[in-house]
């Protein structure tokens, strides 16, 4: 499959998932749900942990989003990591069981629409004497290019650029 048709399927799949189906729409795309399209989860899920591989991660990080879970557990599954859960307790940053002392961790997500989830991941990683390396998301968004804090960034496609013509 040629990268072009790569990129026309992947859009498909993410529209499947009542997400965006091309650039344009995803400078700011509504939220990937894999429950609606368990297949096309499984898929990119893949895709995203292949690209995770070679970071060398001990853990996944997935925000709080209800729908990051099924991407995260795929992600998770594949690269046979724990995925944290990580949350907004009242303006600190909470964390479910299971992340492990200076972890080197990768945050998991549909796309990054807001730069304060990408240092909340940081701020987890680093309070516990680690450090996020890495951020994999399915679509790659303006927001997510403007965080200093994402380390190596993975996105299985790339958004639009806004009107400022950023790369």
């Amino acid at each position: 499959m040629t990268v072009t048709n790569v990129a026309s399927h992947t859009w498909e799949l993410l529209g499947r998932g009542g997400s965006a189906t091309n650039e344009q729409d995803a400078i700011r795309p509504t939220k990937y749900n894999g429950l609606a399209d368990p297949h096309g989860a499984e898929e990119l899920g893949k895709g995203l942990a292949e690209g995770i591989r070679a970071l060398a991660p001990v853990a996944i990080v997935i925000w709080e989003d209800p729908e990051d879970v099924a991407l995260g557990l795929i992600v998770g599954r594949e690269l046979s990591l724990p995925v944290i859960r990580a949350y907004d307790a009242d303006g600190l940053v909470g964390h479910s069981a299971g992340l492990p002392a200076a972890p080197r961790v990768v945050l998991v997500a549909d796309a990054i629409r807001d730069g304060r989830v990408v240092r909340a991941a940081q701020a987890l990683a680093e309070q516990q004497g680690g450090a996020l390396i890495g951020t994999a998301v399915l679509i790659e968004t303006p927001s997510l290019r403007e965080s200093a804090a994402a380390g190596t960034v993975i996105a299985l496609v790339q958004s639009a650029d806004d009107a400022d013509g950023a790369a």
